[in-house]
């Protein structure tokens, strides 16, 4: 008997070869795998890299043809780069001849899933194996799962292939529509757009409009300085009447005391944070040392990899239940010079960790497995300490805090000023990263006078809405589609705001919210005051933080639906939202519209224990108010009414966006012109393709793919059909679309090489290539004949700066800034004269000035290119080359000062410098 176990990495074959016994390595034309013998049983473990499969069309079309929908898996060996996938895949489809049974230990995630079965059924031939399911890869889990092996599931393969097909439908199609659009106006230019990135990109770009279109609204600020550097603010914090903030002022400018009226001091326990989920880490991780949500994610893999950490990709903020597992883990990291202390106290008075709500059936939250055993880099250092101590500290006890509000009177006009300090540490010794504000107030009492030092009134104006970061855009996007779902006014909402729990109506819970903004017919009010609402999570009730409310009026034609229940408490709710229902032990959302009486909804009494709420009627009613929705980025329902509701959510990483130059991130996401072009061209001529509804079907027709509630062809079919529909409209106004796109990208090419205006004539200054130079020169030419010359190498940046000396414009030249101007003030240098002739060709050397300032270059240009500085430092000549004869001379590189030939590039002879071997001995002294 033997076993092939199918690794997606060949690091984790080898992980897993150990952990089962003493395997001997082998290789097949350079690919490894291990065998092992196990309880009489010849076991060989092998692996993937990654996807070995990808899409391709079925036949060879000609080129540009679209629309494509007759497609196969073939060996990723078809994309350029990825030649070496071929003989892992020859690799396995040898092995599987000898084996007789089947593992897949792929990573256990729908990709993971996907991996396994394409090398199973495309490599080996078959369609079922046996599944190892793992979290960390620690030898005790490995072996538990190799002698508890699950079964494939096949709603992950399905929904898997279903996102891979779905991505090339809609991204080769589109892409190749867009392209042929611009060939049809006998142009070129390569364009890509797909099926999650359009609407996003769509997204982004009202953003970026609206910021451009944004008319700031001034405010007055009325501040107090007090004795101690103390500040307070006026409790109406904004004026935006003029008029009021200086009466106000005027009032009370010259005051010199103010009253304590109100004291209010409050001690709060916080508890320990929960454990890592993967959002939570990526957050954390940005936020702490500013490393990518993508980079964070790759780290903590390759720290999984090496049995540092669990599985990373998990959604579950609870740690595993086995107090037997956890003891393990803690016996290791007490012989860590630093956790070991805390790892020490955990064991020996048997601390229990606390747990947050999320839960992921697959996985246990990230959490620390082991100690490193060899040198980390600097950033998974970080990684590795961030999820040490937040595991660690998920034991601790609590932190507490005291926190001082005060208020007090000047002349009648009330003022605020507040204060906290930490009283004990608690978990925060461990996990320091969040940083508590302490403020120290001095003592006060009721009825105590402070000495005011200076009354201030400050005018300010609003700001545009911020631009996205990487990190924030995947919540925003999660947040689109909201206006089809949604609560009438009077909802009860269940919150906690300042640690009480209470129901509040959703309208007066949108304007206790002071942050608001519109977009388009929807408007945003920004949850700036950290109000929980509370959400359903496998049976629990658990608190969650949400970012917005949504407030909209009725769509035409729109319906009300309202949900009564025996109990006589109902919901009113538009047509389209849907509400959580138990049926028979499995969980479902229906329409408002599709309830039908008798079904059961999820609801919680007050001690939070879960309890199903039957409706007894369902009707429409007439209702012209506004709606509502909460937009909670942790969960994707909330309890509105005492019942569980579904708030839309949908998430997508932008790469390919920044990749394809639609987007830029320089801290935040900037949305290019060439992005806003096709965003402009696109809804003019085919609003489908960034109508975000479509999407967001198809993301939730895969889910329900995943959980075998819909058929994986069901829906392939169906985006088919949509999409050939949508590309037929697209081909009758291709020409169109070719010429109003290039009309985009013509004015968006020129805007983009616009360095800054002529000093002559007030024309455009453009950046000009040729195949042999590069300048600047005037828009208005050959009226106009101003010209820069520029250095013919360096990759070239227009910053939109001007020099403050000349005023003329700056450009990036590789990694320096300079003034374009050659007559610059700050160039200018005294030139002592003098005769100098070229040692290249024998020439006179004549005083030049270029972008970086004046310079010697032959007269001999363009035959002879000599140039050198104008304060040319001799080389010191150390002897002759025994090469070429020429002088040897001493140079200095990347790596310090050499000896070389000085007829380089014709001779390249070197050698050390006695200088540096003297050093690099010294070096080995002190290192020994």
């Amino acid at each position: 008997m033997t076993a092939l176990i199918i690794c997606e990495k060949p690091s984790v074959a080898k992980k897993i070869a150990n952990a089962l016994g003493k395997p001997k390595k082998k290789s097949i034309d350079g690919v490894p795998y291990y065998e092992l013998e196990r309880d009489g049983k010849k076991i060989i473990v092998a692996s993937a890299v990654g996807h070995l499969f990808t899409l391709v069309e079925n036949e060879n079309n000609e080129f540009g043809k679209y629309p494509i929908f007759d497609i196969k898996w073939v060996p990723a060996s078809v994309d350029k780069g990825k030649e070496y996938v071929n003989k892992y895949i020859k690799a396995l489809k040898k092995l599987s001849k000898e084996a007789d049974e089947f593992y897949i230990a792929t990573d256990w995630d729908i990709e993971g899933e996907l991996i396994g079965y394409h090398a199973l059924k495309y490599c080996c031939g078959r369609e079922k194996a046996k599944r190892m399911r793992f979290s960390s890869l620690t030898k005790k889990e490995i072996v538990k799962a190799f002698e508890n092996p699950d079964e494939i599931d096949y709603g992950l393969v399905d929904a898997g292939e279903s996102r891979h097909i779905l991505d090339w439908y809609f991204g080769i199609n589109l892409s190749r529509a867009l392209m042929n659009a611009i060939r049809a106006v006998n142009r070129w230019k390569t364009m890509s757009v797909g099926r999650v990135q359009g609407p996003a990109l769509a997204f982004l770009t009202e953003r970026e409009l609206e910021i451009k279109k944004f008319i700031p609204k001034p405010y007055w600020v009325i501040e107090a300085l007090l004795k101690d550097n103390l500040k307070a603010i006026h409790e109406k914090e904004k004026f935006w009447d003029e008029k009021e903030a200086k009466s106000v002022y005027e009032k009370i400018k010259d005051e010199k005391s103010a009253k304590v009226v109100e004291i209010k001091k409050t001690k709060r326990r916080i508890k320990p944070l929960p454990p890592f989920d993967l959002g939570t880490l990526q957050r954390e991780a940005y936020s702490y040392f500013k490393i990518s949500p993508k980079e964070t994610q790759e780290i903590a893999q390759r720290l999984y990899e090496r049995a540092l950490i669990s599985y990373p990709r998990s959604s579950s903020q609870k740690l595993p239940k086995d107090r037997k597992y956890l003891e393990d883990i803690l016996n290791i990291i007490k012989n860590h010079p630093i956790y070991g202390k805390w790892a020490e106290k955990i064991l020996e008075k048997n601390l229990k960790p606390v747990e947050g709500k999320k839960d992921d059936p697959a996985h246990p939250a990230i959490h620390i497995v082991d100690i490193p055993k060899e040198e980390l880099s600097e950033k998974e250092k970080k990684i590795y300490d961030l999820i040490a101590r937040r595991t660690l500290s998920a034991f601790w006890d609590n932190a507490e805090r005291e926190y001082l509000n005060v208020k007090i009177d000047i002349k009648g006009e009330k003022f605020k000023l507040s204060g906290s300090r930490t009283v004990k540490e608690g978990w925060h010794e461990i996990y320091y990263f969040p940083k508590f504000d302490e403020i120290e107030l001095p003592p006060l009492k009721k009825n105590d006078i402070i000495k005011v030092e200076k009354i201030t009134i400050t005018r300010k104006e609003t700001q545009p809405p911020k631009r996205y970061t990487v990190a924030s855009i995947i919540k925003e996007l999660e947040k689109r589609g909201l206006g089809t779902k949604c609560l009438t006014a009077k909802t009860l909402i269940k919150v906690k705001i300042d640690n009480e729990i209470k129901y509040m109506e959703i309208e007066k819970l949108f304007e206790l919210l002071n942050e608001k903004y519109k977009e388009k017919n929807i408007e945003l009010a920004v949850n700036n005051k950290d109000i929980k609402c509370f959400s359903f999570n496998y049976k629990d009730e658990v608190e969650s933080s949400f970012k917005f409310i949504s407030r909209r009026k009725l769509e035409k034609d729109e319906s009300v639906y309202r949900i009564e229940f025996e109990d006589g408490s109902f919901i009113e709710a538009t047509e389209e939202h849907p509400i959580l229902i138990y049926d028979n032990g499995d969980f479902r959302y229906v329409k408002a519209n599709d309830l039908k009486k008798g079904m059961k909804t999820i609801s919680f009494t007050d001690n939070k224990d879960f309890i199903t709420k039957t409706i007894s009627n369902i009707r429409k009613i007439n209702y012209n108010g506004y709606v509502y929705d909460i937009i909670n980025s942790e969960y994707l329902n909330f309890i509105a009414n005492n019942i569980v509701v579904h708030n839309s959510t949908r998430a997508e990483i932008i790469d390919k966006l920044i990749k394809r130059g639609y987007v830029v991130d320089d801290g935040s996401l900037k949305v290019t012109d060439l992005g806003i072009s096709v965003i402009e061209t696109l809804k003019r001529f085919c609003p489908e393709i960034v109508d975000e509804k479509m999407t967001r079907d198809l993301e939730e027709k895969l889910e329900k793919i995943q959980f075998r509630k819909i058929k994986k062809d069901e829906v392939l079919d169906e985006a088919e059909n949509k999409l050939r529909k949508i590309l037929e409209e697209f081909k009758e106004k291709e020409e169109d679309v070719g010429t109003y796109l290039i009309k985009n990208l013509d004015a968006t090419n020129k805007k983009a090489k616009i360095v800054g205006k002529c000093p002559k004539c007030g024309g455009d200054l453009i950046l000009i290539r040729h195949k042999k130079s590069r300048f600047v020169g005037c828009s208005n030419y050959p009226e106009c004949d101003v010209n820069y010359s520029l250095p013919d190498k360096g990759r070239i940046k227009i910053p939109n700066k001007v020099c403050n000396a000349c005023k003329s414009p700056i450009l990036k030249i590789g990694d320096r800034e300079i003034c374009i101007n050659p007559e610059c003030p700050l160039k200018q240098v005294e030139i002592k004269e003098e005769d100098r002739i070229c040692p290249k060709c024998g020439a006179e050397l004549i005083l030049k000035k270029g972008v970086y300032g004046a310079f010697y270059g032959c007269s001999n240009y363009p035959k002879c290119k000599y140039t050198e500085p104008i304060n040319k430092k001799e080389k010191e000549i150390v002897g002759k080359c025994p090469k070429c004869g020429g002088d040897l001379v001493v140079r200095e590189g990347k790596f310090g000062k050499f000896i070389g030939c000085s007829n380089y590039p014709k001779c390249k002879y070197t050698e050390k410098l006695k200088e540096n071997e003297k050093k690099e001995n010294k070096k080995g002294e002190d290192k020994t």
